[in-house]
């Protein structure tokens, strides 16, 4: 079952999975994908299983119901059975956790909860310490001899923590399908792969599109459902959380390493987009 059974044994991206784990009604699988080879056309596919989607780097686009968002790290990006979702774009610098619950498990889980009408309608903040209760699943199943009465154990409580959160609010924020505009989706890739050029600027974006600075505007709100400039800092802050959660740069370096000219800067970016500062995101989210 899980992600094999959801997406096909035959799909040539399952196969280069750095780890499957699979129980009957559950399964994790990690990719990183490898920087210069990783290529993936609009993959849109459905199926009966619920699907989580994590990032552990941004994601450049991902599509839900037809409509496209950017997977930005520190979010859960929930997907609901038979809902059309795929992921668009070169991922040679992505990386993200999918893991894939069976229908009635989840159902069940639902159910003795009381939320059984309830829906995934948007993403939701990855909880503390959630990510030590995945690597915890990940080091069991990998032991000689699992203990497969903690593993199950373990699943149901991830699968019930999401369902705590992301059903907390029974409210359909999920935005509908936009207009398809080549020269914006070219230009959201571009910006993926500048985001760390502090001189990166919103009016050079415009004329190599072909657009005035208002009508690109415009026509990236459209499709993205933010300025260019809200996903610009989305951008940076998706891989300054990626940081964080990886260890490697203290706060106060990393501004340096995805596209703020000073320290205070970076900081009110990411406060505005998150709601806490570097230093207490870290301290809520990651526990360091």
């Amino acid at each position: 079952m899980g992600v094999l059974q959801a997406h096909g044994l035959n799909m040539n991206h399952i196969k280069n999975y750095n780890s499957i784990f699979t129980l009957k009604n559950f399964s994790i699988a990690e990719y990183h994908y490898v920087e210069g080879r990783e290529t993936l056309p609009e993959f849109s596919h459905n199926h009966k299983e619920y699907e989580f989607i994590i990032p552990l780097k941004t994601i450049p686009l991902l599509v839900y119901d037809k409509a496209c968002y950017i997977g930005e790290v520190g979010y859960i990006y929930p997907v609901n059975p038979f809902t059309e979702h795929g992921i668009v774009y070169p991922l040679d610098k992505s990386a993200c956790i999918d893991i894939t619950i069976d229908f009635d498990f989840m159902e069940e889980i639902k159910s003795q909860m009381g939320v059984s009408n309830h829906y995934f309608y948007t993403r939701f903040n990855v909880p503390p310490a959630f990510m030590d209760v995945i690597r915890e699943f990940q080091n069991e199943y990998s032991k000689e001899k699992p203990d497969e009465f903690r593993l199950e154990n373990l699943a149901r409580l991830i699968a019930t923590t999401m369902a705590e959160v992301g059903l907390s609010e029974n409210a359909d924020n999920r935005r509908p399908e936009k207009k398809y505009r080549k020269n914006i989706k070219q230009m959201i890739l571009y910006m993926y792969n500048n985001f760390q050029n502090e001189n990166l600027d919103i009016a050079d974006l415009a004329e190599m599109s072909g657009y005035s600075v208002a009508y690109f505007t415009k026509a990236f709100k459209a499709y993205m459902n933010d300025t260019p400039v809200v996903h610009l800092n989305k951008l940076r802050i998706s891989e300054a959380k990626a940081l964080m959660y990886a260890g490697d740069v203290s706060c106060t370096d990393i501004y340096k390493k995805v596209g703020y000219r000073n320290l205070s800067s970076f900081t009110e970016a990411f406060k505005r987009v998150t709601g806490l500062t570097p230093s207490a995101f870290k301290e809520t989210y990651i526990g360091a």
